[in-house]
């Protein structure tokens, strides 16, 4: 298990001075990233054979929402890895150790020169330290949307920019939390997320959301301009 302390200051928190849902998916990204530079057996052959992790699907619970300057801990461990990716915990307690955020998510192996999906050696993973998985509600990592039917709205387009794109110049995964909130109705209560990542969207593409509001949560779809789909996003109440 891995680490993490922070204290939650003003870059990362909303309106009403909460912690906002993308910086949550920040800090979440940040904790595990460093965790993944401790596996240094791993991190070797990604670097002489040019491969990356992209993350597939997060599940997000929300049971409390910190407070600016609040003292938090963060803690992440991977629970199960195989040839083609891996599954990880994210915990965000505060300071009495009480649970404020627990998610999973899945990550793929890359070739980073193609994005394409590869194999990594079962020798190589049999190296990675593994932990057991949080007891949390674990939810199909693949979303299903109701079909173009429905009465979907269209929202407004969007333009990818430089400020939202990371290290693998694409959209980073984040910031696709960003527009996933912009997109839902006004004070549209949730505490669970769950996302599945499709295509990365990059610089320069628009991305055109479109929203449905069903009685068991919101749906918000990011799609391209030619049919394609970059993120689905479902917000739900635990």
């Amino acid at each position: 298990m891995f680490s993490m302390e922070y204290r939650l200051g003003a870059s990362r928190v909303d309106e009403n001075g909460l912690l906002r849902c993308s910086g949550m998916v920040d800090l979440m990204q940040d904790c595990s990233g460093f965790q993944l530079d401790t596996e240094q057996v791993l991190n070797a052959y990604f670097a002489e054979h040019g491969l990356g992790m992209y993350l597939a699907s997060r599940q997000v619970d929300i049971h409390r929402m910190p407070a600016y300057g609040e003292q938090l801990t963060l803690k992440t461990w991977i629970f199960a890895c195989n040839r083609f990716y891996g599954s990880r915990n994210t915990l965000i307690l505060d300071q009495r150790g009480e649970l404020c955020v627990a998610s999973w998510c899945t990550g793929v192996f890359v070739e980073l020169a193609t994005a394409r999906g590869t194999r990594v050696p079962q020798s190589l993973l049999d190296q990675v330290r593994l932990e057991p998985a949080f007891e949390m509600t674990y939810l199909p990592h693949k979303l299903t949307p109701p079909d173009a039917s429905a009465p979907w709205e269209q929202l407004a387009v969007r333009t990818v920019d430089r400020s939202m794109i990371d290290r693998y110049h694409h959209v980073n995964n984040a910031r696709y939390f960003d527009l996933g909130e912009e997109a839902l109705p006004a004070d549209y209560a949730f505490d669970r997320v769950r996302i599945s990542y499709k295509t990365p969207a990059k610089h320069g593409e628009q991305i055109c959301p479109r929203r449905l509001v069903t009685e068991e949560g919101c749906w918000v779809v990011l799609c391209d301009n030619v049919g394609g789909t970059y993120a689905q996003l479902f917000y739900e109440r635990l």
